[in-house]
C-alpha cells in the first residue's frame, strides 16, 4: 500500500529528515526499521524509516536530495521487503553471515567515514571493501543498516534513544554521539580514544556469538 502526505523538512545537525505525520505502526502494521520506497517532490529513493518511538517515524533525506525539495514536500512511501541499493547481490544472509562476531580487530575511525569503519570492524574486512559496498558518501543509519544486511550481520529490530541518560550498554553496538558513529564491544569503544561516559544520541545493538535475533 502507498501512503501519501505533505511533509515538513526537519534539520538535525547536518542531517535532514521528513517527519511522517501519522502513526506508522497503526497505518502499516509494521514496527522496527522499516524499508520503504519513497517519492518526494517527484524524486524517488529507497531508505529505512528512522523510528522515534511510539509509532513516530522520520524519513532520512540525503543532502543532494534535500537541496531539491520544497520546505513542504509532496511525499509518498511504500513499504518493501528489503532495500535493493546495497544488498541485492550479496553473497551473505542472516543465516550465513560473513563471520561470527566474537572479537574485533581494531581500526582507526576516520572522520566522515566513521560509520564505514564501524561496519568494517564488525565484518572483519578492510575499510576499502566497505567503501566499495557502502559508497564514499558520509554514512547514515540507513546506509549502515543496509551494509550490515549485505554482510549478513544481524542487529536489533529497534534502536535505543537514551536522550543523554545513562543506560546499560549492549555487549556490542554502534553508538552515535559527538557527531559521529562509534563501535562498542565488550566494555570499550574501538577505533576511538574515548574517556568518561559520552552523551549517546542513538544506539543500535549488534548481535554477536550466542545471541539470537
Amino acid at each position: 500500500m502507498i501512503y501519501t502526505f505533505e511533509g515538513n523538512k526537519i534539520t538535525e545537525g547536518n542531517r535532514t529528515f521528513i517527519e511522517i505525520p501519522f502513526n506508522v505502526w497503526d497505518a502499516t502494521g509494521l514496527k522496527g526499521n522499516i524499508p520503504v520506497k519513497v517519492t518526494a517532490d517527484n524524486i524517488s529513493f529507497e531508505c529505512k524509516l528512522v523510528p522515534k518511538g511510539n509509532g513516530r517515524y522520520f524519513i532520512p533525506i540525503k543532502k543532494a536530495v534535500a537541496e531539491k525539495l520544497n520546505d513542504i514536500a509532496d511525499v509518498s512511501f511504500e513499504p518493501i521487503d528489503s532495500l535493493t541499493r546495497i544488498n541485492h547481490d550479496s553473497p551473505y544472509t542472516k543465516e550465513n553471515p560473513i563471520r561470527v562476531i566474537d572479537s574485533i580487530e581494531e581500526t582507526e575511525l576516520i572522520a566522515g567515514f566513521c560509520g564505514h569503519g564501524c561496519v568494517a570492524m564488525l565484518a572483519g574486512v578492510k575499510l576499502d571493501d566497505v567503501l566499495k559496498v557502502m559508497g564514499k558518501e558520509e554514512g547514515s543509519w540507513s546506509k549502515i543498516m543496509e551494509t550490515l544486511d549485505y554482510y549478513g550481520i544481524s542487529y536489533a529490530p529497534k534502536m535505543i534513544y537514551p536522550k543523554g541518560k545513562t543506560f546499560d550498554m549492549p555487549k556490542c553496538c554502534i553508538a552515535y554521539f559527538d557527531g559521529g558513529f562509534k563501535l562498542w564491544f565488550k566494555g570499550r569503544y574501538y577505533g576511538s580514544n574515548i574517556s568518561g561516559q559520552p552523551q549517546i544520541t542513538a544506539c543500535l545493538e549488534i548481535m554477536t556469538e550466542g545471541d539470537k535475533k
